[in-house]
């Protein structure tokens, strides 16, 4: 069926506390299940409970992780990744060449001494350290189709738009976009996309306080879903300290722009309608 499940949809920050149980508090980490093989979007805190899901998979699958970017919230999630220390794990990693540090250094500080006791290259499992092949645009992994888009935020961001036979998902995790800026390119990229997963992490009464922070409000991400055609938005990177009925509340606003509208909950799975 290729579903796609949302194991982390906060931003910034992990999010602990009974007021962020209904929308969950760990950062993003998304899952789309190949035909023989899943393929994961960032490495944030929600990556513990794809860990448990595989604890319980009989026959485990081939693993993929490709990357928006490097910020810490995206990435945190990895060096306590299980199959990461299982000999019979085959991962392969993918990230945008272009960017202005080398991503294979990024991850080779950020998993090893002094910040985790077994460095990245030390770990068990068969690792192969991919460039996103950008001359082509497009990528192949177990029967999903994967293309990119560049989108604004600090140190650089990719969005991902993930075709399988049953649909297509686009995930903008991390987008600075007012309702003026939204250029025609990135229409197209999301162009009758099944599920738009957009950046709303501010409401657009606060955006004028956060303006080049690299996010978006919930007025943009409906903006956007409304000009490109999509069947569902799905709202994600949810602000740290937003409370569920706030979040809620985001969801009600944007439904009286865009009907088809949901604020991700933690272990949400897009399927196709």
């Amino acid at each position: 069926m290729n579903d796609m499940t949302i194991y982390g949809a906060r931003g910034t920050l992990p999010a602990p506390g009974a007021s962020f149980i209904g929308y969950g508090g760990n950062t993003t980490c998304l899952c789309m299940e190949g035909n023989d093989g899943w393929l994961i979007i960032d490495a944030g805190t929600g990556l513990s409970s794809l860990n448990k899901r595989l604890r319980i998979t009989p026959r485990p699958p081939k693993l993929a992780f490709i990357f928006t970017h490097f910020h810490m919230d995206h990435l945190i999630g990895l060096p306590s990744f299980e199959p990461l220390y299982r000999s019979q794990s085959h991962i392969t990693m993918l990230a945008d060449p272009r960017r202005a540090h080398g991503w294979r250094d990024s991850l080779r500080t950020f998993i090893g001494t002094p910040f985790w006791p077994v460095g990245l290259y030390e770990a068990n499992a068969a690792m192969e350290l991919q460039d996103l092949p950008v001359e082509r645009k497009s990528w192949e992994w177990c029967g999903i189709n994967v293309r990119w888009h560049s989108v604004p935020h600090p140190q650089s961001c990719l969005a991902f738009r993930l075709e399988s036979s049953t649909q297509s998902v686009v995930v903008m995790t991390d987008a600075e976009y007012e309702t003026n800026t939204l250029d025609e390119s990135v229409v197209d990229f999301c162009r009758d996309a099944d599920h738009l997963c957009m950046d709303a992490q501010f409401t657009p009464d606060e955006y004028p306080a956060y303006r080049g922070w690299g996010h978006s409000t919930w007025l943009t991400a409906t903006t956007l879903a409304e000009r490109a055609n999509v069947r569902n938005l799905v709202l994600i990177h949810h602000a740290p300290d937003r409370p569920d009925f706030e979040v809620r509340r985001i969801q009600d606003q944007a439904r009286e722009r865009f009907r088809n509208t949901t604020a991700a909950p933690e272990g949400m799975v897009l399927r196709p309608d």
